[in-house]
């Protein structure tokens, strides 16, 4: 299983706080953004090679989701609205045709209250998605992984923190859970298209199951992986630039067909 994301900022309503240099050590913390309005693109690819009865097939995701970012104050911390503005992504599966989806397969808005450091407090409502959508958009992982963890202070060059992730709930059509350790590391200032940034990059573990449907066959899947990206902050607007994460691993695929787990492989 080989799973690559990246989110980027498309959208920064308040332009003219979104450009220059730091004008010293970067707070890395939520809160404190120059708006409250901001639009990601958010593109995950996942291919999985499993073997049955001795034949390999791999089965392989791929989409691009448009999300409308909102910020409000909140008394734990912030505020987080978010809104499927455009999905377009595909499953390709061995046992029938390639199953296209998109922003019909989820209905309603998702709200959570964020701490300064990243931690998801709480989360408020979540949207109505489809089966199938799911894969590809989840409510639950979106609240507690979209966003970087972070020291929720000051940081210098060379600096570390420790992440721990997690979380477990229904989603779609079972459940979901996941535990990530990720270790954080500044690396120093970049800039990008004019725009002065923070890199810090992150490694570490995580774990996960999740209930799934496929071409209307229920499906458990377990997985261990191993994480390594990195995250471009904006210095002066105090907001996620970009987030890349790839994440490699192995694990199990449980069929009501099947009298015994899949082993899944890294493509």
């Amino acid at each position: 299983m080989k799973t690559r994301i990246l989110t980027a900022l498309l959208f920064c309503f308040s332009l003219a706080a979104c450009g220059g240099g730091p004008p010293g050590p970067p707070t890395l913390a939520y809160g404190s953004q120059a708006t409250n309005e901001l639009t990601y693109q958010h593109g995950d690819t996942t291919a999985v090679s499993i073997s049955i009865m001795g034949q390999s097939m791999e089965v392989s995701q791929s989409g691009v989701a448009t999300y409308a970012v909102g910020f409000s104050s909140a008394p734990d911390g912030v505020g987080v609205t978010m809104s499927l503005q455009d999905l377009e992504a595909s499953i390709t599966q061995p046992m029938g045709a390639p199953i296209q989806l998109d922003e019909s397969g989820v209905q309603g808005d998702l709200t959570f209250i964020m701490g300064r450091a990243g931690n998801t407090v709480s989360i408020g409502e979540t949207p109505a998605v489809t089966d199938e959508t799911s894969q590809m958009v989840s409510g639950l992982s979106l609240a507690y992984t979209f966003f970087p963890g972070l020291p929720g202070m000051g940081a210098m060059m060379g600096d570390s923190w420790v992440d721990t992730v997690s979380f477990e709930g229904e989603d779609g059509p079972g459940m979901r859970s996941e535990t990530s350790v990720l270790t954080y590391v500044v690396e120093g200032d970049t800039v990008v298209a004019g725009r002065a940034l923070l890199r810090i990059s992150f490694s570490g573990t995580s774990s996960s199951e999740q209930d799934l449907e496929m071409g209307g066959m229920a499906i458990h899947q377990e997985s261990e992986a191993e994480v390594l990206g990195y995250v471009l902050w904006d210095h002066n607007a105090s907001i996620m630039f970009e987030r890349h994460r790839v994440a490699t691993g192995s694990g199990t695929l449980r069929l009501p067909i099947m009298p015994t787990a899949i082993p899944m492989d890294v493509v």
